[in-house]
């Protein structure tokens, strides 16, 4: 995201996009097609409007050389059949030209998405920590995260479909139109031309101010989202306090604020909007003033003045779609620079590194320095298939000797081996480090059971599910999730349940060691017992280290390291 003009950034996706010249090819005959065909429309009814005023209007139509009434009104009748012909047309080249631009757009929204996730997921390969403790994010991604990847998103693809893709079709449409003002009335459609120009450069001041307010207003939108999530996520702390009331008004006071700038920006939108259509009404009633005054020299024909009418207003449609596509430009802008700003960096996708199989081997921490608490430096040194739970008061490091280990936070200093090999610059993944982490909350994709397990297993490798719990003792939770969607929209997993299944997980991996944070956190004694046994089935298969702070891991642990103030 290093452009910073959204017509840029289009530039460059939308030559990645419409390489297949046959697209682009069918996407411009289709333009082309509901251009002309709106030009027709305009000379077919200027020729049947005047046809009818000279069948039925004023004296001065009816004795034009042209026929009879009645030959007037056949010929009217051809002109709607001829109509008819060309609206089909026009119809069904209009809904082609506006498929390719929704599925181009749909495109670049997408690539877009993909590199702001690739951003997001790039904080933690830069190893910043994400929580003062824990490093979650508070049960779902920040509420600028899911702007990003939402709302934002969505305007940068309605800038390009309705601001580029759909300007570049309205500039399409009145180009023919253009052409036939022009061959009615030169100077009247000069004089349209000078009107149009002067008062749209005035509108275009006002669409500055209508940028900044559509900025606002994504940030509000942005804090109302955020209070509606903490008013969600600890509802049960409201409740508790018996403060339900001041979160419903936080939320309340956030929404009217919302709600009152939204329509305040919706007013404007339509006010410039409609704005274009009273001056196309005004260069119109100014172009046909001047030459009926003579201003332009010879007076046109009634009949010119009446034709050269009807086809400016079917130029009302495309001058007010033209100024819809600058307001839907400014909107992207404005969303793509909240983009880059919420971002901060360029980022790559991650790379795809090949996959290694770990042996079994020691683990060892020489003066390692933790870059958050106030933890001694660390020297430790863990025999494989060994269980050793680290302790320490709240605060001191323990999960962010966890997150050191992964590579998510760099150390201030010291070292980490593992088979003698250095960990301190491999990046985070399995890749380059022996460990699977098990985190505190046991966090599950909305999928089935067999895929959270094999979520940390590489592409085209197979996991089994079943197996990974038999070995911790859980093998019932196989025949009683098998198939079911567990998490968000699907089963309600229990505490107990997500730390099964994210101990089968790091299990799944095959990795050399495994990385527990407070595993029996939160479980009642029965569940807390089961997967203290699960753990204890593991010596001697795998080297696995428990960060807790209660005494019952203790208990299973082959070595307890107390970490401790410097």
């Amino acid at each position: 995201m290093r452009e910073t003009s959204i017509l840029r950034y289009y530039a460059k996706e939308l030559r990645l996009v419409l390489r297949r010249p046959a697209t682009l090819f069918r996407f411009g005959l289709a333009s082309a097609m509901h251009a002309i065909g709106h030009a027709l429309l305009a000379l077919l009814a200027g020729s049947l409007v005047v046809a009818l005023a000279r069948a039925w209007g004023p004296h001065e139509f009816r004795s034009g050389p042209l026929g009879s009434a009645s030959s007037l009104s056949d010929r009217a009748f051809l002109l709607t059949g001829i109509g008819l012909a060309v609206v089909m047309v026009k119809g069904a080249a209009g809904v082609y030209a506006t498929y390719v631009q929704g599925r181009v757009a749909g495109e670049v929204g997408g690539s877009l998405r993909l590199a702001l996730l690739d951003a997001l997921l790039a904080i933690h390969r830069l190893r910043r920590p994400r929580h003062d403790d824990h490093g979650g994010l508070g049960g779902g991604p920040p509420a600028h995260a899911v702007a990003a990847l939402t709302e934002r998103v969505h305007e940068v693809e309605l800038g390009l479909k309705l601001g580029l893709l759909g300007g570049a079709r309205a500039a399409a449409q009145l180009a023919p139109l253009a052409v036939v003002l022009v061959a009615l009335s030169p100077r009247m459609a000069a004089v349209a031309v000078v009107v149009l120009g002067g008062f749209g450069a005035l509108l275009g001041r006002l669409r500055a101010g209508y940028q900044r307010a559509t900025g606002k207003a994504a940030r509000e939108r942005e804090a109302l989202m955020q209070a509606a999530d903490e008013a969600v996520r600890h509802a049960d702390l409201w409740v508790s306090y018996g403060a339900e009331a001041k979160a419903r008004a936080t939320v309340r006071r956030l929404g009217e604020g919302l709600s009152r700038g939204t329509a305040r920006l919706e007013g404007r939108a339509a006010a410039l909007s409609g704005a274009n259509e009273a001056l196309g009404a005004a260069a119109l009633v100014l172009s046909v003033m001047a030459s009926r005054a003579g201003w332009l020299g010879a007076v046109p024909s009634g009949e010119t003045l009446l034709a050269f009418a009807v086809a400016f207003f079917l130029a009302y449609r495309p001058l007010r779609e033209l100024a819809d596509a600058r307001l839907a430009l400014v909107r992207a802008q404005g969303a793509y620079g909240e983009l880059r700003r919420a971002i901060g960096h360029e980022a790559a996708p991650a790379p795809d590194l090949p996959a290694r199989d770990w042996p079994s081997g020691i683990l060892e921490l020489r003066e390692l320095r933790l870059a958050r608490g106030p933890c001694a430096p660390l020297s430790l040194r863990v025999t494989p298939g060994s269980i050793v739970a680290i302790a320490g008061p709240t605060g001191i490091g323990k999960t962010t000797l966890l997150r050191t280990l992964l590579g998510l936070d760099r150390p201030e200093g010291g070292a980490i081996l593992f088979d003698g090999v250095p960990l301190d610059d491999a990046p985070a993944g399995p890749a380059a480090r022996p460990f699977a982490w098990v985190p505190q909350d046991a966090p599950l994709l909305a999928d089935t059971l067999e895929v959270n397990v094999a979520l940390g297993l590489a592409a085209g490798v197979a996991g089994d599910a079943r197996a990974a719990l038999d070995r911790l003792g859980a093998s019932h939770l196989a025949g009683e999730l098998n198939g079911a969607r567990l998490g968000a929209g699907g089963r309600v997993v229990s505490g107990g349940e997500r730390q099964w299944i994210a101990l089968a997980r790091a299990i799944a991996t095959r990795q050399p060691v495994l990385l527990l944070d407070e595993p029996t956190s939160g479980l009642d004694p029965d569940a807390q017992r089961q997967v203290l046994e699960a753990i204890v089935r593991l010596r001697g298969l795998r080297t696995v280290l428990i960060v807790t702070h209660r005494p019952e891991p203790l208990e299973v642990a082959d070595q307890v390291v107390r970490l401790e103030a410097a």
